[in-house]
């Protein structure tokens, strides 16, 4: 065999067809091994997946030891506890002396029994535990609909990492995320049916059976049921391969009326429309509830993503009118409220995924095409190591520990006047801090009751409007405290009210801790 004709074979062989000089060109060849026996255990599909995903999904658990506690944990607990040991649903407000009679909708009431159970059983620690659970089955929800949607491995891991940036803000032991994690099932299974899976949708009914009794946001999974049957009759008519429709509209008249099965009726279902509009006290006061500031780098992220979707554009195969429904949708809700960048980022990612997928090849390779597999699958762990060590160092500048004891950490919250109060337990109405009134109902009711708590829809807004209006010293500020016959005050350190308050020859300090000052009304 001449020479040159040699080398086209090798080259062929070899998986070079020009049969291009090779540097072994004299010497003999020895052929690849099959990827079967580089990779080893890593060429099953399911070890490789493991090996990546595993790691980052516990630093996904791991960081919500490193969480403060939320504002609203507080007096969750205290409504479960309440519901466990009544057997009741309370309908009406029990925590304050401002909103005596104000009706209430539990609308979290299993979430919050959970809480009290859990925290009963296995402190709050157990709680922390049980919702990196949450989040880590979040992520791999995300992931999975990534892989389905054609992304490989380590596609699908930059993705991962990129939505729980967006999301991280919301990592935290709150009914809010049980909604992210029922979204991102539900975004899951959607995608399952849309590639010829059918039966996937009859899971929805039971899944909103137990999601309206979790956490209002089930009206955004119904939403997205909605967005589905308008996105695929759009393609139905453009005469575009859908997938059967009939099933799914069955489904999402079933799942709609599944969400009656809760103790509170139409009340429930109505609740969640009491957050629409911007005259709402919850989107002017709450920072969660206002649009994204993009002057902080944080938001960088989510901008990010916002323009990256539109220069892939998300109408352009392999997605269509339901995708780009769902893309628009949530980015929508995401712009209004900080709050809706997690369910954001749960839709979006993979949906940016496949976009990406059909752009770059390298999206859509998987990990045993990549050059070295075996670096990558063993070198992820130990970054994901390293991340985890600097995690208790960001807690502790910020200011808070880990959350591995019985009872929450009060590291933010005025746990050194409460003991005061304990001690001292001077008579009068108090006047608190918004964010600090869950944390006092935990721990002084029902000896004593609150000016006002995290339930803006038990104080309604002409209440939060009174409330804020002291907080800015706007005029009339001192009238209100008379006429709720306020004889303490608890605000914060450095507030507005604490340097208005030392000044007034009608109140004296009587307590300051780390975060708090308090006020107590001088006796004629």
């Amino acid at each position: 065999m001449a020479r040159s004709t040699w080398v086209a074979e090798a080259g062929r062989r070899q998986g070079n067809p020009l049969g291009r000089p090779s540097p072994l060109d004299g010497r003999p060849q020895i052929a690849k091994a099959p990827a079967s026996e580089r990779l080893g255990l890593l060429a099953r599909p399911g070890v490789r997946a493991a090996l990546l995903v595993a790691p980052l999904l516990f630093l996904v658990f791991y960081n919500h030891f490193f969480a403060n506690t939320d504002p609203d944990y507080w007096w969750h607990v205290r409504t479960g506890q309440y519901i466990y040991e009544t057997g009741t649903l309370p309908r009406q407000d029990l925590y304050s002396y401002t909103a005596v009679g104000h009706p209430w909708v539990t609308h979290e009431w299993l979430t919050e029994l959970l809480f009290y159970v859990v925290q009963q059983q296995m402190g709050y620690v157990g709680n922390v535990a049980l919702f990196g659970l949450v989040g880590a089955f979040t992520w791999l929800a995300v992931y999975a609909t990534c892989r389905r949607r054609g992304v490989g491995e380590l596609g699908a891991l930059v993705l991962l990492l990129w939505g729980f940036g967006l999301a991280i803000g919301s990592a935290n032991v709150r009914p809010q995320a049980l909604t992210t994690l029922l979204l991102a099932l539900s975004a899951l299974l959607l995608t399952r049916y849309k590639q010829g899976h059918p039966r996937a949708l009859w899971l929805f009914p039971p899944l909103f059976a137990l999601w309206v009794n979790l956490h209002g946001g089930y009206i955004i999974g119904l939403a997205l049921l909605g967005l589905t049957v308008l996105g695929e009759a759009i393609a139905l008519a453009r005469r575009q391969p859908v997938a059967p429709l009939r099933p799914l509209v069955a489904v999402a008249a079933l799942s709609a009326l599944a969400t009656l099965l809760n103790p509170h009726g139409f009340e429930a279902l109505l609740y969640p429309f009491t957050y629409a509009g911007s005259a709402n006290a919850s989107m002017r006061y709450i920072v969660e509830w206002q649009s994204p500031d993009f002057h902080q780098p944080y938001f960088l992220l989510f901008a990010g993503s916002l323009l990256l979707s539109m220069a892939l554009g998300l109408a352009r195969r392999p997605l269509g009118a339901t995708e780009a429904l769902w893309m628009l949708g949530f980015a929508l809700m995401a712009l209004q409220s900080v709050r809706h960048m997690a369910l954001y980022a749960v839709v979006a990612t993979p949906l940016l995924g496949a976009r990406l997928q059909a752009e770059v090849p390298t999206f859509r390779r998987s990990l045993a095409a990549l050059q070295r597999p075996r670096l990558i699958a063993f070198t992820l762990p130990l970054v994901v190591a390293g991340a985890a060590v600097l995690l208790p160092a960001r807690a502790a500048q910020d200011g808070t520990g880990p959350q591995f004891g019985w009872e929450p950490s009060p590291a933010t919250y005025p746990s050194g006047a409460v003991a005061y109060l304990r001690a001292h337990d001077p008579g009068g109405n108090l006047f608190n801090e918004y964010g600090w009134g869950g944390y006092l109902v935990y721990q002084l009711y029902p000896q004593r009751r609150v000016f006002v708590d995290g339930r803006a829809d038990v104080y309604g807004d002409a209440l939060l409007d009174t409330y804020w209006a002291v907080v800015d010293l706007r005029p009339g500020w001192r009238q209100t405290l008379d006429r709720h016959d306020v004889r303490l005050v608890l605000v914060k350190k450095e507030s507005f009210l604490a340097v208005a308050l030392q000044d007034d020859p009608a109140w004296e300090e009587v307590f300051v801790g780390p975060v708090e000052r308090l006020f107590a009304r001088r006796t004629s």
